[in-house]
């Protein structure tokens, strides 16, 4: 399924108009297929188009006759897109747009990137069975050096994952290294694991996980004088989940007992709290924050921001322009400090708590993500 944000940018923004996202969403939602409601358009154009978004997609929606169909389902009403709605999308952005899906085109099931070797990428070692379970594949003309192995999900079906690490922290470094595993191994999903700087909002302790949702790179605008003074002007592309997956991860929010298994495998010092699971914006940008003004400057702009690190933004951006077939994408970062209070004495734990539960997500939920693959 090709993501939303991949058929915006397929065309120009002058050329985005209603109609064009309103097709967009419903190819997205592959509401060719499935019908989908008003209120989830209108709720995936809220998030990626803001302001710009249709006034009213209800209306929108019957005013496009012979684009899309309706189709009554009791009390409610679900939208279809029709086969001239495909065309209609086809000939406005350019794309092919394919209706099937090839599940023979991904060779991997899951791939991993992480910024460091330790503690991050040895937490998903050691989650996934230890060194010993784990191969080098992949061919050394390459910077990167890929590891594999396999795990059975609660169901009973085998995942291949292929895990690697950047050369070094930073954007452009993840970007690079999620692009290159993605032509060499397409994997059906790319997951970023590690550890990143929490905000104090939400009463988030040392090794809660942080779900971008969106991803932000909140460095992106432009610089400007005004009045006399010099301010920033943010232009984000900001870069959301798969709503499938999004709301797959919800039913993790809070206190789950995922947590407490998981703590109980971890031998050293851990918070008073349980931890828990934060969806919700982060922030990334190629600098490392100690300093708590830097951290309101960026909330000004995003008031739900659930903390700030430096390479998820890389790795949604990677996989959102990546060719088909396009992998969905997911980060999990556990909290081992909050940005202006440093400490390195969690980061151990923060890198177990990610991969940990990164993995038992995906043993528990991979079935509801690819129910018929």
């Amino acid at each position: 399924m090709i993501e939303f944000t991949a058929l915006l940018s397929a065309v120009k923004p002058k050329e985005r108009t209603d109609q064009y996202r309103i097709l967009a969403a419903l190819f997205h939602f592959n509401a060719h297929i499935t019908p989908v409601s008003a209120k989830q358009v209108n709720a995936l154009l809220k998030l990626h188009c803001g302001k710009k978004m249709p006034t009213n997609v209800n209306s929108s929606l019957r005013a496009y006759t012979g684009y899309v169909e309706p189709v009554e389902t009791g009390s409610s009403r679900l939208w279809s897109l029709t086969s001239k709605g495909l065309d209609r999308l086809r000939n406005l952005s350019g794309l092919p747009l394919s209706t099937t899906s090839d599940a023979k085109a991904f060779h991997t099931e899951i791939g991993i990137i992480c910024a460091l070797d330790h503690p991050e990428l040895a937490a998903v070692i050691k989650a996934l069975g230890g060194p010993n379970a784990w191969k080098e594949v992949g061919n050394a003309r390459f910077a990167h050096v890929y590891r594999e192995t396999s795990f059975t999900t609660n169901a009973g079906r085998r995942l291949r994952v292929i895990a690697t690490t950047a050369t070094s922290m930073g954007l452009t470094a993840a970007a690079i290294a999620t692009t290159q595993l993605v032509i060499h191994f397409c994997p059906r999903i790319v997951v970023m694991v590690g550890i990143a700087a929490g905000t104090r909002s939400g009463n988030k302790e040392y090794g809660d996980v942080l779900i971008a949702d969106p991803s932000v790179d909140y460095n992106s605008g432009k610089v400007a004088i005004a009045g006399g003074i010099r301010e920033f002007l943010p232009d984000p592309y900001p870069i959301g989940l798969n709503p499938r997956l999004r709301s797959i991860l919800h039913k993790y929010h809070g206190s789950h007992p995922i947590f407490a298994s998981i703590r109980k495998r971890w031998s050293g010092p851990h918070p008073k709290e349980l931890n828990r699971l934060h969806v919700g914006p982060l922030g990334a940008a190629d600098q490392v924050i100690d300093d708590a003004t830097r951290i309101e400057e960026i909330q000004k702009n995003w008031r739900k921001l659930i903390g700030v690190e430096m390479e998820t933004y890389g790795v949604y951006r990677a996989c959102d322009e990546a060719p088909e077939p396009k992998p969905r994408f997911v980060s999990f970062k556990a909290v081992c400090d909050f940005a202006a209070e440093k400490t390195d004495s969690w980061q151990s734990y923060a890198a177990f708590v990610a991969a940990e539960f990164a993995v038992e997500f995906f043993k528990a939920e991979w079935d509801a993500l690819w129910p018929c693959n």
